[in-house]
């Protein structure tokens, strides 16, 4: 996996997030899906969401999403990189039974 390309793989390296694996069946993706959408939409902000967006959902580089963002390849690796740890922080609660 490149450095400035994220994918599932990034949010598998935190205990508390475990995507689906490649042998679960389509309803399991769906609702992982839609439970990071939804945690996107109350944890991030919306310069962290567009990164999360184009780079772990769309497959694109930080370079690529950088160039759409107007920012700098740099930028683009904070904002995911404090989106990671805010998604987890969220996935950990939840996990735990403690919503925010």
């Amino acid at each position: 996996m490149a450095k400035d390309h994220l994918s599932w793989e990034v949010f598998s390296q935190e205990k508390s997030w475990a995507p689906p694996s490649s042998s679960s069946n389509q309803k399991q993706r769906e609702a992982a899906l839609r439970l990071l959408h939804t945690a996107m939409g109350r944890e991030l902000t919306s310069r962290q969401r567009q990164c999360v967006e184009l780079c772990v959902l769309r497959g694109m580089t930080q370079q690529q999403a950088g160039r759409l963002l107007g920012v700098n390849k740099a930028t683009v690796c904070r904002h995911l990189q404090k989106s990671k740890r805010r998604l987890a922080q969220a996935a950990l609660y939840a996990a735990l039974g403690k919503g925010r």
